[in-house]
């Protein structure tokens, strides 16, 4: 038997072909592969070269398979089937035989939120063996191959949503019998806004992400007493204990507010930035079906902690929308 790779220039004009085929349409496939329409019509035309028919008949209304395409992609589609079913079970016992799961995620997120749910994390999942790889400040991508990892980004189509970036100045119940809420801009000037308050800053991030609570005033990091830390967690924990005033974001203080151990710091309302805090996988292909899983079980616990902290009116209620094919694996990579 003649070796494929001695009959076609490359494989990949198979798999191309095959995708072209299944869809009727090149820009189909080319979405489907994240490449140009041109760079699938070159694939083909070298297939056909290879084989030395046409394999479509182009036309305004897409692309019909002639007879020779027909049992190509007849052929092709089998393969590739089988193919596939092998990978799914090899995978399966992928996952019997390494039953670890890296998360990646922010010191803070896993401090101050995950920690006190991990015994019921750990009952829900006990056949997995839980690796965390903890970050200090404040990411900007992530490094190296991990099954679930915490990351703020615009809105992308199909993302696992854990929250919304939403911010919100917190301070402990002490902290604001001592001290008062900052009032914020609307309602005196920069100076005396931050007069008798201490501010808990992440070095990581400039002092203007301040300026919806204080406004744009010289007074924002000279006013009042400012200490800076390189760890977020560091922040949370010296706010909980009354040493401050720190910035929330939602996804790690969601916790906190609904128990009463935080409480918002300004009277104005939650700071909505348009971004979204996501779970992702870096590992190749789909997410493992037990880290999605587990993945599913955290969005769950954190959506219910924000629907309890909007019905407690501690700020606006925060609807996740729907994400059809979240957990089908194909937006996740």
């Amino acid at each position: 038997m003649t070796e494929l790779s001695h009959l076609i220039s490359s494989p990949k004009s198979l798999l191309v072909f095959e995708v072209a085929a299944r869809h009727g349409s090149f820009s189909r496939a080319a979405k489907d592969f994240n490449i140009s329409q041109p760079s699938i019509s070159r694939n083909i035309a070298q297939l056909e070269q290879d084989i030395g028919q046409p394999l479509f008949v182009r036309g305004a209304g897409g692309a019909t398979l002639t007879e020779a395409g027909q049992l190509l992609f007849a052929a092709a589609s089998e393969g590739l089937n089988r193919i596939a079913d092998a990978v799914v079970t090899l995978r399966a016992q992928s996952e019997v035989q390494s039953p670890e799961i890296v998360l990646s995620l922010s010191n803070a997120f896993v401090t101050n939120w995950l920690v006190s749910r991990l015994a019921v994390l750990s009952d829900s999942f006990p056949e997995a063996v839980l690796r965390f790889d903890l970050v200090a400040g404040t990411r900007k991508k992530v490094a190296g191959e991990v099954d679930i990892a915490t990351l703020i980004t615009d809105p992308v189509p199909d993302a696992i949503v854990l929250a919304p970036e939403v911010i919100v100045p917190v301070c402990s119940p002490d902290y604001l019998s001592a001290h008062g809420r900052v009032a914020g801009p609307d309602a005196m000037s920069g100076e005396n806004a931050v007069t008798g308050h201490r501010f808990l800053h992440l070095s990581d991030h400039p002092k203007s992400i301040w300026a919806p609570v204080l406004g744009k005033a010289d007074a924002i990091g000279t006013g009042g007493i400012w200490h800076e830390f390189s760890d977020y967690a560091a922040i949370i924990q010296a706010a909980m204990d009354g040493s401050g005033i720190a910035l929330g974001w939602l996804s790690v203080v969601a916790g906190s507010l609904r128990s009463g151990r935080f409480v918002p710091a300004w009277q104005g309302g939650w700071i909505e930035t348009g971004r979204i805090v996501q779970l992702l996988s870096t590992r190749p292909g789909p997410m493992r079906p037990m880290a999605r899983d587990i993945a599913r079980w955290i969005c769950a616990r954190m959506d219910e902690d924000i629907e309890a902290v909007a019905d407690l009116g501690a700020g606006p209620r925060v609807h996740r929308e729907p994400q059809h094919n979240m957990w089908d694996g194909s937006g996740i990579r």
